[in-house]
């Protein structure tokens, strides 16, 4: 297992293989313990950089993701690659390698119905899954403790959170669920039917997020964020060949 991680501004990823992440993750969900994974893209690496809070929020996770084509682009032009982990992928691949006794899930998140719908999907995709619980992510803030508190009485394996970032990262760190939980934003619609993914060619180009940005133009407020991000990324990484160039000489 690698022992060195890579800094991207504020993160710092452990540069996993994905079959070495997912032995984590499997290792994590036997333990019956608090444990998290968390799956930043460049939005959320932006948003860490202006609160420190956030920051050491997701530096704390059991394992972080580089879910986002950003996240690897930048880890490549200061010369740490890493590899891409989509959050959603990584998901669907723990299920599909559930231990011979299976997983027990709970899906929360999405509006109400969506959950239930994903979960029905799930299960007929991978056997060894048992749906024990949903929760539209519709509920008001002072439901959150009964709603955490429905989740440790479902007794999980595994809790998808997808409350969109950085709501869902903040609701595991506060619930501290005794299972692993994973924040995946909208993976629920994807499952559920709601949305359709970008095509496996668009999705193996990393140009997924343009996808999106097209069919839902609201996206379009993000691009500031992650205009910053690259701004900020490649002026790292000119500071990171500089240091290894004096290094060197």
């Amino acid at each position: 297992m690698p022992c060195k991680t890579v800094r991207i501004l504020t993160l710092r990823f452990t540069p996993y293989t994905g079959e070495q992440a997912l032995c984590l993750a499997h290792r994590l969900a036997a333990a019956h313990r608090p444990a998290c994974i968390f799956t930043p893209n460049a939005e959320m690496a932006h948003r860490a950089t202006r609160s420190p809070a956030f920051s050491d929020l997701l530096n704390r996770a059991d394992l972080l993701l580089p879910d986002g084509i950003g996240i690897t682009t930048a880890a490549r032009m200061q010369g740490t690659p890493l590899p891409r982990l989509p959050g959603i992928d990584f998901a669907e691949a723990l299920l599909r390698t559930a231990p011979p006794s299976g997983y027990r899930l709970f899906l929360l998140g999405a509006r109400p119905g969506v959950a239930t719908k994903a979960g029905k999907a799930l299960c007929r995709r991978f056997p060894r899954v048992t749906v024990c619980g949903v929760q539209d992510g519709y509920f008001a803030p002072e439901m959150a403790h009964s709603v955490a508190a429905a989740i440790r009485a479902a007794a999980p394996d595994l809790l998808f959170v997808c409350l969109g970032s950085p709501r869902q990262e903040e609701w595991i760190a506060v619930h501290r669920p005794p299972c692993l939980a994973m924040g995946l934003g909208g993976a629920l619609d994807v499952w559920g039917g709601e949305v359709k993914r970008a095509p496996q060619i668009v999705q193996k180009a990393g140009m997924e997020w343009l996808w999106r940005t097209l069919r839902q133009p609201s996206r379009l407020a993000r691009l500031p964020a992650l205009a910053a991000f690259s701004a900020r990324a490649m002026w790292d990484a000119h500071l990171t060949k500089g240091e290894k160039c004096q290094k060197e000489g």
